[in-house]
């Protein structure tokens, strides 16, 4: 009985550091997180090349950060900071975001809260390459803007708040393409170098120069 009981003992023991060995290997093996993923991000733009998202900053969870992130190599590139605690006037509002392949277009915009100056906004936009950092083109928007599409090399074409088409890109920031009543925000569209949009019934073109 007492060699059986020996017996019994020495298999445990043999067996302990076999399974502790067991669960750390499993631990050591588990798949990375993918590249762009953060703890309490929200995504605001993915496509397969890239992924913006906002995160609050360390320490400060009324400070919020925008962050434009390459999939593949998980290079990320700080696109805004603003603050917003949805508890006074004084909160800035989160930029318009849109993302072509690896570039993503932005637009900064806010209003004055002094309740005697309603109209007094700004607006900026402008296209990042997330592989570079660098900004390829400007616009000064005003304030938000309805519409937003990217052409080639960060070109872009958009439609203010006041109903115009414009474009930044090779002619220069803001050129006017199109105004007045009637133009539809949501048939702005683009294929290759063309913009294309409604007005009316009336269909329209311009081309991007990258």
């Amino acid at each position: 009985m007492r060699t059986k009981l020996l017996l019994l003992t020495a298999c445990c023991a043999l067996l302990v550091p076999a399974a502790s060995a067991a669960a750390a290997s499993t631990r050591s093996h588990r798949p990375p997180p993918p590249p762009c993923a953060v703890k309490g991000s929200v995504t605001v733009a993915q496509n397969v090349q890239a992924r913006v998202y906002v995160r609050s900053q360390r320490a400060d969870a009324d400070q919020h950060l925008l962050i434009g992130c390459l999939l593949h190599s998980g290079q990320r590139v700080q696109l805004a900071s603003w603050f917003s605690c949805g508890c006074s006037r004084g909160d800035e509002s989160a930029p318009q975001v849109w993302l072509r392949e690896r570039i993503v277009a932005l637009n900064r915009y806010g209003c004055s809260p002094d309740p005697t100056s309603p109209l007094d906004c700004t607006g900026s936009a402008r296209t990042v390459s997330l592989r570079t950092g660098e900004t390829l083109r400007r616009a000064n928007t005003g304030t938000s803007v309805g519409a937003l599409v990217q052409g080639p090399r960060g070109s872009f074409a958009y439609v203010s708040s006041a109903g115009a088409v414009l474009k930044s890109d090779a002619d220069g920031e803001g050129v006017l393409l199109d105004m007045g009543p009637g133009i539809d925000p949501a048939s702005l569209a683009v294929a290759g170098v063309h913009v294309y949009w409604m007005h009316g019934a009336l269909p329209v073109a311009a081309s991007l120069r990258p």
